[in-house]
Parts: structure tokens; C-alpha cells; sequence
């Protein structure tokens, strides 16, 4: 994959600073690489992210092993369960909504 570009990165910046689509708190960029509906990884790409804490984010800030709520342990389709968001779509409504 080749690296994002200056347009690219600038994109992110504004779509990070949304906030944290469960939480609201800061967020860093997630690259979207599945859906809630179908089974199946998707490629990574620059043009689908979206804007997560490092809570809802990565497994490594995930406090609930029990119950986890980040993406990483609960995979695109459990968070879409978990939190009632289709992470891929908001990924397309963010890019063509001019964040992109």
C-alpha cells in the first residue's frame, strides 16, 4: 500500500477531530477493513477511516476483557452489534461528506 498523501493525511486530520464516534473523546484514525454485514476482510484503504478513541480502537486500551468494546477485539461485525455502528458506512458518509 502506498503511503497516504498530503491531501490524504489532511482528510484524517479533520476526521479525527470529529471525535470518537462511540465516546465522543479524541480520537486517532482507524482504517476500516470490514463490514457489519458481510464476512471477509477488505482491503486497507487511505479513503475509509474512521474516527476512534484508543479505547473503542486497539485491544491494548480495551479494559473489558470480559466485555470488550474496542473493534479490535470485537472484529467490525461484533462492534457494529455492540455499538449499533456500521463502521464502513460511517467510513463512506465521513469521506464524501468533504472530509475527504
Amino acid at each position: 500500500m502506498k503511503p497516504p498523501t498530503a491531501q490524504q493525511r489532511k482528510a484524517w486530520d479533520a476526521i479525527a477531530s470529529i471525535g470518537c464516534l462511540v465516546c465522543g473523546a479524541a480520537a486517532t484514525i482507524h482504517h476500516v477493513t470490514g463490514s457489519a454485514h458481510h464476512m471477509g476482510r477488505l482491503p486497507k484503504r487511505h479513503d475509509r477511516v474512521v474516527p476512534l478513541c484508543p479505547m473503542h480502537h486497539q485491544a491494548v486500551f480495551d479494559p473489558y476483557a470480559n466485555n470488550p468494546v474496542s473493534v479490535e477485539r470485537l472484529n467490525h461485525r461484533g462492534f457494529y452489534q455492540k455499538h449499533g455502528i456500521d463502521l464502513l458506512a460511517e467510513a463512506e458518509r465521513l469521506w464524501n461528506d468533504g472530509n475527504g
